[in-house]
């Protein structure tokens, strides 16, 4: 009988290969990167009234930015009046403070958007699972409640419809920031920051 030559050499495993042409070993296996977890409905919830929170705070700012520029006149003059300014130390038209006055306002606005921007960004990583910025927004949420309590008692309030309506809306934007806090820090919510075990209830 007729053999072939040289021999066919016989099915190997896997892994018990030879080793590749050139003496090059073959490349190990990639490991398949884990799906993420889904987050929780309660912290899905609470980057909603998170958004909200963002929302209402921009809406008060701008609103009282707009208060602001309609009382310019009293700004200028006040600033005018000003011991530094009349008595000469401080060389300023009228036009010139009515120019740095807009300058304020411009950089005042541009301050608010970035905070409220950097707020959001830590929403997104919130609802990501990252528990640091949990713990950032936690506070910010905290310090906002905190702010509020004095307009609860009408304190600093001149008793006006702006003034009642920019109070009502921060008053809002504190419970909706309670109601975020309190979902983030949920069973649920816990267990997806922590990296613990979905819980079998």
């Amino acid at each position: 009988m007729t053999q072939q030559w040289p021999p066919t050499p016989p099915h190997q495993a896997p892994h018990q290969q030879s080793p590749s042409p050139h003496d090059f070993p073959y490349p190990p296996p990639v490991p398949q990167p884990k799906p993420e977890r889904p987050a929780p409905v309660d912290v899905g919830t609470a980057a909603q009234l998170l958004w909200a929170v963002a929302g209402l705070g921009l809406i008060q700012a701008l609103a009282a930015m707009v208060l602001v520029v309609g009382e310019k006149s009293t700004f200028v003059d006040e600033l005018m009046n000003n011991p530094s300014v009349t008595s000469g130390e401080v060389d300023m038209s009228r036009d010139s403070v009515e120019k740095l006055f807009y300058v304020g306002i411009g950089f005042t606005v541009v301050l608010i958007l970035i905070l409220t921007g950097l707020f959001l960004l830590f929403v997104h990583f919130m609802r990501k699972g990252r528990n640091w910025a949990r713990m950032l927004l936690t506070i910010a949420c905290v310090m906002m409640v905190v702010w509020t309590v004095p307009v609860l008692f009408g304190i600093g309030s001149d008793g006006s419809g702006t003034a009642l309506a920019l109070g009502g809306v921060q008053i809002l934007q504190a419970v909706v920031a309670v109601g975020a806090v309190v979902l983030m820090h949920r069973k649920d919510s816990n267990s997806y920051f922590l990296r613990l075990p979905p819980s079998d209830e």
